[in-house]
């Protein structure tokens, strides 16, 4: 639902703009920063470029548009100055009071230079503020695109632009304007912020948190850098890291409930149960329709033992995404496999065959030759393979891994587990290659290449010891497209050395892992996957 802005958004921070588009507007209360609380930053008014000319009426009317804190407008303003004195006009489009004595000790620093394209666009801009004012984001968007064709090098002007297509959510414009902003203006921490923040709403969180940070280098008090870099560090699990970013964005603005939500979730992978439970409490009040947060309260009670109520919680949070595969474990933690889709009639993805030692799958439509003289083992010695390296992932401290561990074990389809003989001699097999499908059947745009990145990523945060030997990149195999990491593993035996390749058919994840002691043996194993062969076309 789109929600009503407040008037006051006028001179809200860009933060407060963004956020608006998902939250009540009563979260806007602390929007103005009163002339008391207005400070001079010193490192930050250094990073403004002396290059920069004086602000024009263009210029100036733009940046502000743009929705800067009084502190940092005040702060560029006394920097740059400007070639003109605002009129009362001029200072009647932004209404808050000490807004407006700022403006009225501005005093024209250099002659202004005489330019009909600059004016006519500083007019067009007027309307288009106007019509963003009135929430009429798509003509406001039409207006600010005519300005900028007879002003393309107005740096303010596209950050203005930026602001508005945040509101229409075009997220990939806003971005684009951010850009073509920093520029024209390298050293602005309002346009880092912008770019921050459309980058988080396109899950583009790693170079979210890189611009976030460039923004607060230049003015350590941006709020908007300081949610976008709470949510991206969020994201990117690196929990106590953004834990102290998000307290800091609360203590000053206490009533904005969406860092809450973050902070929670960190607070509760990090184990700070009591304080993750009061934050999205808190946030669940102003949003009660968001599921994630349902399931994340309900994770932090399920810790404390509170099993009543964090069964509701899970309930919600299955109800308003029921197809969410962690969700429905939590809410049926009892349900089996048995219980689930192996009772249903039809093809299966265990469908296949072993011939000497060629394993073909009808389902999928594959063939493999695994190394001579292997092994089969059974698909419960492989379900046990699986569950142990769910373990090891998880690092124990997660609380959410729970559920994950029982999608994978719901979810997941043993194909095949050979082992090369000799294995009763050894207390773990040398070398192994395992064939799984995973179910996506309800996430469907979930990609192989975001999955294995994703898989990368959680080994980086568990402290396990655990290295990553290639990143995860696209290869051909059979025929098809995979992606490819491998990861070494330090164990009391010594270093396990791991290859993952996944491709996706069918509405499942299809995975083959190699496992080795030592990087030579894992090449050697690999060579096998040359001759996996497909019938078909992938589905």
């Amino acid at each position: 639902m789109f929600l009503q802005l407040p008037r006051r958004l006028n001179v809200a921070t860009p933060v407060l703009s963004f956020l608006c588009l998902c939250l009540p507007p009563h979260c806007f209360g602390q929007v103005a920063i009163k002339a008391s609380e207005i400070t001079q930053n010193t490192a930050a008014h250094s990073s403004v470029r002396d290059e920069l000319s004086p602000f024009d009426e263009l210029e100036l009317f733009g940046f502000l548009a743009a929705g800067p804190s009084e502190s940092y407008a005040k702060q560029i303003i006394e920097a740059r100055g400007a070639t003109f004195t605002p009129d009362a006009t001029f200072m009647a489009s932004f209404a808050n009071p000490s807004l407006q004595e700022m403006l009225r000790s501005i005093r024209a620093r250099s002659p202004r230079a005489i330019s009909p394209d600059r004016d006519a666009a500083y007019e067009l801009l007027r309307r288009a503020w106007v019509a963003q004012q009135h929430r009429f984001f798509a003509a406001a968007s039409e207006t600010y695109q005519r300005a900028l064709d007879l002003a393309p090098n107005s740096a303010a002007l596209h950050l203005a632009y930026a602001l508005n297509l945040l509101f229409l959510r075009d997220y990939s414009a806003a971005e684009t304007q951010s850009r073509n902003s920093l520029k024209l203006w390298p050293e602005n921490a309002e346009a880092h912020a912008s770019l921050a923040l459309s980058l988080t709403a396109q899950k583009q969180f790693a170079e979210a948190e890189s611009e976030s940070r460039e923004s607060l280098r230049i003015f350590p008090d941006n709020h908007s850098a300081m949610l976008a870099l709470g949510i991206s560090l969020t994201h990117e699990e690196k929990f106590k890291e953004a834990i102290p970013i998000l307290q800091k964005l609360i203590a000053a603005l206490p009533k904005m409930p969406e860092p809450r939500k973050s902070l929670g979730i960190s607070q509760v992978k990090t184990g700070e149960i009591d304080e993750g439970t009061n934050q999205l409490r808190f946030y669940l009040q102003n949003a009660p329709q968001d599921a994630e947060a349902h399931y994340y309260l309900g994770v932090a009670l399920r810790s404390k033992g509170h099993s009543e109520e964090a069964a509701l919680q899970f309930a919600e949070a299955l109800r308003l995404q029921p197809n969410n595969l962690e969700y429905e474990a939590a809410a049926h933690p009892f349900v089996t496999r048995s219980t689930t889709d192996e009772a249903l009639p039809g093809p299966k993805p265990e469908d296949g065959s072993i011939s000497e030692n060629i394993y073909t799958n009808k389902f999928f439509g594959f063939m493999y030759e695994f190394p001579n003289g292997w092994i089969r083992l059974s698909s419960d010695a492989a379900r046990a393979a699986l569950e142990a390296g769910g373990r090891f992932i998880s690092g124990g401290d997660d609380p959410t891994q729970v559920d994950a561990r029982a999608v994978a074990e719901r979810k997941g389809h043993p194909l095949l587990y050979v082992v090369e003989d000799g294995i009763g001699k050894q207390s773990i097999p040398v070398k192994t290659v395992m064939v799984t499908a995973l179910d996506i059947g309800t996430a469907p745009e979930l990609a192989p290449g975001s999955f294995l990145k994703s898989v990368s990523e959680r080994f980086k945060h568990t402290g396990a010891p655990l290295v990553i030997n290639e990143a995860p990149a696209e290869i051909a195999l059979g025929g098809r497209s995979f992606w490819k990491a491998t990861f070494a593993v330090q164990t009391t035996m010594g270093s396990i050395y791991t290859t993952e390749f996944v491709t996706a058919d069918k509405g499942y994840f299809l995975i083959f892992v190699i496992s080795s002691q030592g990087p030579e043996n894992l090449h050697e194993v690999e060579k096998s996957l040359e001759s996996v062969r497909f019938f078909g076309t992938p589905n």
